[in-house]
């Protein structure tokens, strides 16, 4: 929800970027709260779970600027969509190891 609101204001030029950048701040700031977990593994693999959904989110809109074109978006989810998949997938499995230790 953040990324669209702010979006001529993040930094960076590619969608999924604008999106890991805007879910990562929303995580530091859970973090400080104490929504995020424990210990650092969990952390860290919430980090990563919030990053790449939220990557993954903000990169839909992508089609949608007047400043892209198809090739561009192809481009930009040919490689960012591997990154999402490891953040995600990477943060799950961290998580579910955190729930056994």
């Amino acid at each position: 929800m953040l990324t669209p609101i702010f979006l001529p204001f993040i930094p960076f030029a590619r969608f999924s970027m604008k999106g890991l950048f805007t879910g990562w701040i929303t995580a530091l700031i859970l973090i400080l709260y104490g929504f995020m977990g424990k210990s650092v593994f969990e952390i860290i693999s919430w980090l990563l779970i919030t990053g790449g959904i939220s990557s993954f989110l903000a990169m839909n809109f992508t089609g949608s600027s007047t400043f892209t074109s198809l090739s561009g978006v192809k481009k930009e989810m040919k490689t960012a969509l591997p990154m999402q998949i490891a953040f995600a997938g990477t943060g799950f499995t961290g998580w579910v190891i955190t729930r056994f230790i």
